[in-house]
């Protein structure tokens, strides 16, 4: 089997969430094409409409008129999307509007202390289940925000930004500067740089212009294509209209330093991203490399399919400092160790990620994807590879990519 074709990939999942935030907030009418039609982003749609924002959804573009947020009338199910949450919670406490969270057993187990703790000390109201789900907001932010620990989480700086942006006096979050800029460039596009020296600068601003937007393609999505055409024997794969960010490219630039025969053509500005179109084809000589704790932040959704890449590279690959992969939607760093071990892959857990010596001939079995679609998307295309089999699909991919498995099909011969 090889994968031969061009494609386009459903929106930016982590964009979409956020549009459509921003969306919220603005009093006229705003046009997104190309939104993620993951089940995530859908939690996004539903909750914002539960707080009175009309939305209308025609497949993947969808129309909506902000500026009425108001308390919902029953608790908000998040269901697994962690994105949905932290934003939420920092959307709605900015406009001081009152709510309960509510999430399935994956989500209720992920720890929201990092959002909470920042919300209460600028005088949000928040009782959480010690600082799990379930959560309930009944005041919102009564001083500015003033946060000084540069996290890694992009979800935090987003949440923080998102509660800044309701209250009247300036706001200061200082940031890790490797996560993910996703609002910082929306805000820039719409005319408001908060951008400081060393922190983000965000008080309350009335958005009254509507955006009228088409996302860019999944990045995070891509990396499973990708890892699965450099794989396959004979594969040539055109990926067209992808964000290309360089706070997101760690995958990219790092399968390019193991010897990826990948090509990045028509880099252009749009809607304030770039996106470019990707050229893919097998690449049978790869090299482990090593990867900086950096290189980490911007590839924390790519890990495991990239681990998945590197059993079948030559040398060692280590990956530390990546703790933040424990608390994903599973304990991604036992996950990957538990599964390849399995297959008899010569891999080590430890502390704050793993150590995997490619090159070992692997062994099917049955995978555990401990209810996480990017274990279950790792693991099928490492499965495509070793057995040329497309048959074994699962629904959990609708989770963040729900086109995976037709795309494959779409590119196979």
């Amino acid at each position: 089997m090889k994968l031969v074709g061009t494609i386009r990939l459903g929106g930016d999942k982590s964009i979409s969430h956020r549009v459509l935030m921003f969306g919220a907030l603005i009093s006229n009418k705003s046009t997104f094409k190309n939104i993620s039609v993951c089940d995530d982003v859908k939690t996004t749609i539903q909750i914002l409409k539960q707080c009175n924002i009309s939305i209308e959804q025609d497949k993947n573009i969808v129309k909506m008129i902000g500026g009425t947020l108001s308390a919902p009338q029953k608790k908000l199910d998040i269901r697994n999307s962690g994105t949905t949450m932290r934003l939420m919670l920092g959307l709605l406490a900015g406009q001081n509007i009152g709510a309960q969270f509510i999430g399935d057993s994956s989500l209720s187990k992920r720890p929201m202390k990092r959002i909470i703790k920042p919300l209460l000390d600028a005088g949000a109201n928040i009782k959480s289940n010690n600082n799990y789900l379930p959560i309930e907001i009944s005041r919102g932010i009564i001083h500015p925000i003033n946060f000084i620990k540069k996290t890694k989480s992009a979800q935090v700086k987003s949440s923080l930004i998102f509660a800044g942006l309701g209250n009247k006096n300036e706001s200061k979050i200082y940031y890790n500067k490797f996560t993910r800029d996703h609002s910082e460039n929306l805000l820039k596009y719409m005319g408001k740089d908060i951008v400081g020296d060393n922190s983000l600068l965000v008080k309350k601003n009335n958005f009254m212009k509507g955006l009228d937007i088409e996302v860019p393609g999944d990045i995070s999505n891509a990396s499973f294509i990708i890892a699965a055409g450099l794989l396959l024997q004979d594969s040539n794969i055109n990926i067209r209209d992808v964000l290309y960010n360089n706070l997101r490219n760690g995958f990219l630039d790092t399968v390019k330093r193991m010897g990826a025969n990948i090509e990045v053509r028509n880099i252009r500005y749009c809607y304030g991203e770039n996106i470019c179109d990707l050229v893919i084809r097998y690449s049978p000589n790869l090299k482990n490399v090593k990867i900086t704790k950096t290189q980490i932040i911007t590839m924390i959704d790519e890990i495991p399919v990239l681990v998945v890449l590197a059993t079948q590279a030559k040398g060692k690959l280590i990956i530390d400092d990546a703790s933040e992969l424990r608390i994903k939607e599973s304990d991604r760093i036992n996950a990957l160790c538990s599964n390849l071990i399995k297959m008899d892959a010569d891999i080590e857990e430890t502390s704050n990620g793993l150590i995997i010596s490619g090159g070992k001939k692997l062994y099917s079995t049955t995978i555990n994807d401990f209810g996480d679609h990017r274990i279950a998307m790792s693991f099928f295309v490492l499965n495509l590879y070793l057995n040329n089999n497309l048959n074994r699909q699962s629904e959990i991919s609708n989770i963040s990519f729900p086109e995976f498995h037709s795309l494959l099909r779409k590119l196979s011969i």
